[in-house]
């Protein structure tokens, strides 16, 4: 419990989550009953009823599909402003005060929304959560796998001069890696690298996929996602390890899609052992049922040190694209409040 006491109070950020898993499943249900999806985009009733009873016992091997879709569903600008409101408020409850939420505008823009649209929504839903919580969130344009002639789109949103304004600073991936070549999406990455924003994609994921040397002499990657399997290549961790690129991974994301039976289970230590610079988010909250703190605990109980777990942190904090003052403060705070927790909970276990 003492161990669970300091995560819980400790300081912490979510660089790594994606916006249409972290909506909450009741939301997106009653938006649904709201605004009448059933009859606006269904043919059949039952077609509606059937993809409702997908998403409540979800198989992630349909994860990608029935995200999509069921988050489309919340489309109008107030609903994605209180879909932002609702995740910081649960953020305030685990004492995350930074994070970098990843969006796939083709979702919106599909439906009619424009980009400069998207963004305000987005960026009242983060203002309201600043003053109110004291929570800061920055957003990440995610490009669809499937859909790499979106891709320059997307890339040219990102790095407008709304989209900066509006708080965008990065671009990433999302969907399965086997969908399309990494090389399709060459020329947006290009373009965000002449922007200035960061460059983020996840590696390693599925069998079958790009190369990492390909991945990255494509994107260049400033950090990557879902590394499932790094480990089993040397060159890609020794390549990792020495330009110190950060490794952001959900560990419930594995039990879920089946490839171990635990957060126990995964490899932190040997990533650390290695010298991996490796972070923890919470990918998709809403559907993984889980948040960074959980993930944190769930480490705690398989065996992850409480001094593991905060070196995660911290290389979380470092792994953030927040200002660099910023930065520097909310490490100092961190730093502190580890000192305090831990005299208040573990120096009796010393």
């Amino acid at each position: 419990m003492s161990i669970e006491n300091v995560i819980r109070e400790m300081p912490k950020v979510d660089l790594h989550v994606q916006f249409e898993g972290a909506i909450e499943r009741a939301f997106i249900k009653m938006i649904a009953e709201q605004t009448d999806i059933a009859k606006r985009d269904f043919k059949k009733p039952r077609e509606y009823q059937k993809l409702v009873k997908r998403f409540a016992d979800l198989d992630f091997k349909e994860l990608d599909e029935v995200s999509r879709i069921t988050s489309s569903w919340v489309r109008h600008p107030e609903d994605i402003a209180r879909a932002v409101y609702d995740l910081a408020v649960s953020y305030s409850k685990q004492n995350i005060t930074y994070a970098e939420i990843a969006v796939n505008p083709a979702i919106y823009t599909d439906l009619g929304m424009t980009f400069p649209n998207l963004m305000e929504a987005l960026h009242d839903g983060a203002d309201r959560s600043k003053r109110a919580w004291g929570v800061e969130i920055k957003w990440l344009m995610s490009m669809p796998r499937e859909r790499p002639r979106k891709s320059d789109d997307i890339a040219r949103w990102a790095t407008s001069a709304t989209g900066a304004k509006l708080g965008v600073v990065g671009l990433t991936l999302v969907g399965r890696e086997d969908a399309q070549p990494i090389a399709q999406f060459k020329k947006a990455f290009s373009t965000a690298e002449k922007a200035g924003i960061a460059r983020i994609t996840h590696v390693f994921s599925y069998p079958d996929s790009d190369s990492f040397d390909g991945v990255i002499s494509i994107v260049e990657p400033q950090r990557i996602t879902d590394a499932w399997g790094v480990l089993d290549s040397p060159d890609a961790v020794s390549y990792l390890v020495e330009h110190d690129i950060p490794i952001l991974v959900t560990p419930s994301r594995e039990v879920k899609l089946g490839r171990i039976d635990s957060v126990a289970d995964y490899p932190i230590h040997e990533m650390l052992e290695n010298g991996l610079n490796v972070a923890i988010g919470s990918g998709m909250p809403a559907l993984f049922e889980t948040s960074v703190t959980d993930e944190y605990i769930a480490l705690a109980e398989g065996g992850v040190t409480i001094e593991e777990i905060q070196l995660l942190n911290r290389n979380a904090i470092r792994a953030s694209l927040m200002e660099s003052d910023k930065k520097r403060d909310l490490m100092a705070t961190f730093e502190q409040s580890i000192i305090e927790l831990h005299d208040q909970y573990l120096a009796e276990a010393d």
